[in-house]
């Protein structure tokens, strides 16, 4: 199971890092949708870290704050897959919905 939880993380922090990344090409000036574009991305990179912690350190308190903000995520993710129905915000939700399992299952 750790294993599955790394894989997780690795790919919740690959998708905030293109998400990011790729704020720079969707827009061409810095204007506030790029912004909160490039902070959807940071939010994303920063629920990994946030895991690969718990996932080196293993103890009670952290857990419970990981635990806390992988059900946001999820549940900000699901939402906006289903108001905004694309490729990458399914991908988003399935990646959000697959570290909170990783991290319950890794308990």
């Amino acid at each position: 199971m750790k294993t599955f939880y790394a894989v997780a993380i690795i790919g919740i922090m690959l998708l905030g890092i293109a998400h990011s990344a790729l704020s720079f090409k969707k827009y061409d000036q810095l204007s506030a949708e790029a912004f909160w574009f490039f902070s959807a991305g940071l939010a994303l990179i920063f629920s990994g870290l946030a895991n690969g912690l718990h996932y080196q350190l293993q103890l009670p308190i952290t857990f419970r704050y990981v635990l806390v903000i992988n059900v946001l995520l999820v549940l900000f993710t699901v939402f906006l897959a289903i108001k905004v129905p694309a490729p990458t915000t399914l991908l988003v939700a399935i990646f959000s919905a697959l570290l909170c399992i990783a991290i319950l299952l890794n308990k």
